[in-house]
């Protein structure tokens, strides 16, 4: 698979992971703050206080159904995506670049 293919389903995959028993494809507050914490560790900050999390739900959950779903999901992904294309845009290119 190219890297934009494999980047796509590790996107899908690790949402996948987080959903509840019930087989929703949502994540409750909880789960979200679980991703957050388990996936990006290096960019997450040791401990977000719960009301950091509380503001993050309610800025992702756009429905307002206390839940985020794949799409809102992919938002919060592309945000972040923004952010580091801004933040190494002044960077060398590095055709090999692993991370």
């Amino acid at each position: 698979m190219a890297p934009l293919e494999q980047a796509v389903a590790a996107i899908a995959c690790t949402f996948r992971e987080f959903p509840g028993p019930c087989g929703d494809i949502k994540l409750c507050q909880a789960q979200l703050k679980e991703l957050l914490e388990k996936e990006p560790p290096t960019w997450t900050p040791t401990e977000l206080r719960e009301r950091d999390h509380n503001k993050f739900m309610s800025v992702l959950d756009a429905i307002k159904d206390c839940e985020v779903d794949f799409v809102e999901y992919t938002c919060l992904l592309a945000c972040l995506c923004a952010y580091c294309h801004e933040y190494f845009k002044d960077c060398a290119l590095d055709p090999h670049c692993s991370q």
